[in-house]
């Protein structure tokens, strides 16, 4: 389950032992599973049903954005010290799947980037929507709507003025 990283995150607020927390450099929201007690408040309160509870180890997990693969940090898995791709990207039999950081600007709207990828549809293009906006977790994870799905549908999915 890929996590959207949310900019508000309602796993984070709901954290009884305060286990949840969001990176200040990339905004990845992480589980300390050190912290954790196990009491699934995080899995109620994510509104993508993102996070999950695990009972043999006794305590939730989520999706971490394989930051040890983009900071390069995985030794058995690249030995140079070299970002790689994620799990989700380099499993994608399509390769449709993106992933990269975005460049804000001082009163966090985006800043302008025109060779990156993700900055050209979401900013540009506005093809590549936040799922379930209505939500008000202001979802870091953006989708490209399926072409063929009725229109209540994907108004209900990515709110109103899809086209």
């Amino acid at each position: 389950r890929i996590c959207n990283h949310c900019t508000y995150p309602g796993c984070l607020a709901s954290c009884p032992r305060g286990a949840i927390y969001k990176r200040p450099e990339d905004g990845v929201v992480l589980i300390d599973q050190a912290r954790c007690r196990g009491y699934r408040k995080c899995v109620e309160a994510c509104p993508y049903k993102k996070a999950l509870y695990r009972p043999t180890t006794r305590v939730s997990e989520k999706c971490i954005a394989c930051y040890p693969r983009l900071e390069g940090r995985d030794a058995d898995i690249t030995p140079d010290g070299e970002p790689i791709e994620t799990r989700c990207m380099s499993a994608c039999v399509g390769k449709i799947r993106l992933q990269g950081l975005i460049n804000r600007n001082q009163d966090g709207t985006w800043a302008e980037e025109t060779n990156n990828p993700l900055y050209f549809l979401v900013q540009r293009e506005k093809v590549a929507l936040p799922l379930y906006p209505q939500f008000g977790t202001e979802p870091n994870g953006y989708y490209i709507p399926p072409r063929w799905v009725p229109r209540a549908y994907l108004e209900q999915m990515f709110g109103p003025g899809v086209e």
